[in-house]
């Protein structure tokens, strides 16, 4: 597995995880906000074999300490 970075255009509301495909893209939690450039960068690492993608989205500020 190589370490870097999955990026994605995003310049409304961040990255979001579907429980399944929506046709526009409404609901969804988000899990990442964009940058000021409309860009969302979230580490993680990539298996090329497998295509496999192993990701950690940054903790929610607002949410209580585990």
């Amino acid at each position: 597995m190589s370490p870097g970075f999955l990026g994605s255009e995003s310049l409304v509301s961040g990255s979001k995880w579907f429980l399944e495909r929506t046709r526009l893209a409404f609901g969804g939690e988000e899990i990442a906000k964009p940058n000021n450039f409309g860009m969302v960068y979230i580490p993680g690492f990539r298996c090329r074999d497998c295509r496999t993608l192993l990701l950690q989205y940054p903790a929610d500020p607002k949410a209580p300490p585990a």
